[in-house]
């Protein structure tokens, strides 16, 4: 009955930490995207009012995701080579989408480790061996084919608009930024309130959503990874590195076909981050 109880407090509190974290996010959307106009300095405004927003809330994404590569001990969870897992790959500028064998062994880590005999890290490789952009656990929607993608800039900075027609739909990517100088005479230029937001255009109606939102930008800028349709319903997908550190990746899956049924056309569902050292 103890072991219970302690189970069942043990989850009481995931629960609430997951409701905080969701409501946190609601709130904080409705608070950016409450504004109607296209006026974008009236959306800074608005920005500008949630001080310590952060978007994407890294622990309301479900899905799991995986690069290939050696990490720390903490960063990779040894069971997820039991997972079945689709992997988005590239060869010769071909991008496809296939199930592969996920493997994870135990090896040196060259950041932590004091001698080369320890092993605390872990090395992630695929039983296929073309460039692996990202690895993604089975989802219903997922399967093997070819995915057409379209190139975006990977890096859009103040008031900078990228238009696009992906499968008839019209897409534009634009970011809003503040910048100033660290001092009066200096050449430094501090970057803060960054926020990232796709619009789409279809069938006469426009919906705008936002993709990331950074209080403060640390010597890295947001990068755009990928743009395609990788859940194969004729609609826009993207990963973006929505890292504001430069000692620090994560990758993050947007994804159309959950977001459509909140009426949405893109929403952050998974995210993997690792740090530098």
């Amino acid at each position: 009955m103890k072991e219970f109880c302690k189970l069942l407090v043990f989850l009481i509190v995931i629960f609430q930490v997951l409701s905080c974290d969701k409501k946190k996010t609601d709130i904080a959307i409705k608070k950016v995207e409450s504004n109607k106009t296209s006026d974008k300095a009236a959306i800074v405004k608005v920005n500008n009012e949630v001080d310590d927003f952060s978007f994407p809330v890294d622990s309301t994404l479900q899905v799991k995701i995986l690069r290939t590569e050696i990490f720390h001990n903490d960063e990779v969870e040894q069971h997820f080579d039991k997972k079945v897992w689709f992997g988005l790959f590239k060869k010769d500028n071909v991008y496809t989408l296939s199930q592969t064998q996920v493997f994870i062994k135990s090896v040196n880590d060259p950041i932590v480790d004091e001698n080369e005999e320890d092993k605390t890290g872990w090395e992630v490789t695929t039983s296929i061996k073309d460039t692996c952009i990202v690895l993604i656990e089975k989802k219903p929607y997922l399967s093997n084919r070819e995915v057409w993608n379209i190139k975006v800039p990977a890096n859009l900075g103040d008031n900078e608009d990228f238009e696009f027609n992906y499968k008839n739909i019209e897409y534009t990517l634009f970011a809003l930024v503040k910048k100033r100088k660290e001092k009066v005479d200096s050449e430094w230029i501090e970057v803060s309130d960054y926020s990232l937001y796709l619009r789409a255009y279809e069938n006469g109606k426009e919906t705008k959503t936002l993709l990331v939102a950074k209080k403060n930008i640390d010597e890295r800028f947001i990068e755009i990874v990928f743009a395609g349709d990788i859940d194969g319903d004729g609609r826009l997908d993207l990963i973006i590195d929505t890292s504001n550190h430069y000692n620090v990746s994560s990758p993050t899956l947007y994804l159309s076909k959950p977001a459509s049924e909140e009426k949405k056309i893109i929403k952050p569902v998974g995210v993997f981050t690792t740090v530098g050292c």
